[in-house]
């Protein structure tokens, strides 16, 4: 048995209508729930609850890691709060992911 939790694919993170299942097929209670176009914003709320977590990879550029360690230093430093790598990264994904709008304005400027 695989540990690993099965993720949706692309077209159930940029379907924005909803699809009816197909002639003799049932909804499955596990696959992730469409939003209709009419709803502006597509990220629910972001709540972390406490319990197990997942292990991604992520890979950063030398300087970014850099950042990140001078960062984590700073923190314990000037304020006495010893944190992980993995506590930073994971308040900057809900912080970035509670502000989609402009996190979405900064990747587009940036891809031009």
């Amino acid at each position: 048995m695989s540990r690993k939790p099965k993720l949706p694919g692309a077209a159930d993170f940029f379907a924005l209508g909803e699809t009816a299942p197909a002639a003799g097929a049932a909804a499955s209670a596990s696959a992730p729930a469409r939003r209709s176009s009419a709803v502006p914003e597509l990220l629910p709320a972001l709540t972390i609850p406490e319990g197990p977590i997942e292990k991604v990879t992520f890979y950063l550029h030398p300087l970014l890691l850099k950042r990140l360690e001078l960062y984590k230093a700073q923190l314990l430093v000037e304020h006495n709060l010893k944190l992980t790598r993995s506590q930073i990264v994971d308040f900057l994904l809900e912080e970035g992911l509670a502000h989609v709008e402009s996190l979405t304005e900064g990747l587009l400027a940036r891809a031009e």
